[in-house]
């Protein structure tokens, strides 16, 4: 016996004509639902009536200090500096300087 997971399944059980209650968990049979109430259920007592220690009373609890951050959550973390990997540095395959590429150099053979 286990439990159904879905309303879907009850319609399946229904439509292959099949008795729902061998494919239902025990806890949702009506006896045992009955038996849930069987005990008196006891209320609590009015507010003015609570007994409450001083030093709790005295605890101030505040609101958290930070707030989360707007927008969707990021999907790695940022990384330090240290773990970073460095940019390459690009040098013109003309002359091997750095700073230009090829493209702009200024002193091309045309």
């Amino acid at each position: 016996m286990e439990e159904l997971p879905c309303p879907h399944a009850w319609a399946v059980l229904k439509n292959l004509q099949l008795k729902p209650g061998q494919y239902c968990s025990f806890y949702y049979k009506k006896d045992k639902l009955l038996r849930t109430y069987e005990f008196p259920v006891n209320l609590m007592p009015d507010e003015s009536l609570w007994v409450i220690p001083t030093e709790m009373m005295e605890d101030v609890v505040l609101p958290p200090k930070g707030r989360r951050n707007a927008g969707r959550p990021r999907k790695e973390r940022l990384k330090p500096a240290s773990e970073k990997e460095s940019k390459r540095a690009f040098s013109c395959s003309m002359c091997g300087e750095g700073g230009h590429n090829r493209k702009i150099y200024r002193n091309r053979p045309k």
